[in-house]
């Protein structure tokens, strides 16, 4: 890449003849700035390749499978409906930490194991049954039953903001939620009551 930059750099200093002054610097500086910006951005896309590399290929370990069952009251399932939006279920993974080998992650506890998402089907359910944490940040756990977040809101496709208001975050021990399809209930934000029966 260089030698075809050292004869570019050749090209332009041959035409310094040819050529005023103030357009040979401004043609070679061009070139010089161009070659700089392209070698930058090759450095860069390897870097976030690599980064992106590691994510993917690290070892990790299997969430066991549970569901989220959301429950939109009337007002909400129109609202939504009528706009084409959807329903998003955030999973949340994180636990306490052994002597030394937490880190202070407020709201997270000191072992944060990353996130999960997912949109609802036609049936109102999210799946996560392909979940997963890194290994390397799991053995870092004193107790293995981490805990999972819950947190559900609209999925801002047709609407940047959140429309729901539900009765998540639930926070609770991993087995807890094992095999398990665990109720939602969500209205519309500012939504009011419905009135008694």
């Amino acid at each position: 890449m260089w030698d075809t930059g050292s004869l570019v750099f050749r090209e332009c200093s041959c035409r310094i003849a040819q050529r005023p002054a103030d357009n040979v610097q401004l043609s070679c500086g061009f070139v010089r700035s161009f070659l700089s910006l392209i070698f930058f951005t090759f450095l860069l896309v390897g870097s976030c390749s690599s980064r992106i590399a590691q994510e993917v290929t690290g070892k990790t370990v299997e969430v066991p499978h549970f569901a989220i069952a959301v429950k939109l009251s009337d007002q909400a399932e129109k609202r939504l409906h009528s706009i084409g939006e959807s329903v998003l279920v955030i999973a949340y993974f994180d636990g306490d930490a052994l002597p030394g080998q937490g880190k202070y992650n407020p709201p997270n506890r000191d072992v944060f194991l990353g996130n999960d998402e997912k949109l609802v089907d036609q049936n109102s359910v999210a799946r996560f049954d392909d979940s997963r944490v890194p290994l390397s940040d799991w053995k870092r756990l004193s107790d293995k039953n981490f805990f999972i977040t819950i947190n559900t809101v609209s999925a801002r496709k047709a609407d940047k903001n959140n429309l729901l208001e539900c009765d998540d975050p639930i926070s609770r021990r991993m087995e807890s939620f094992r095999g398990k399809t665990i109720e939602v209930r969500c209205k519309l934000i500012a939504e009011p009551p419905s009135p008694a029966k």
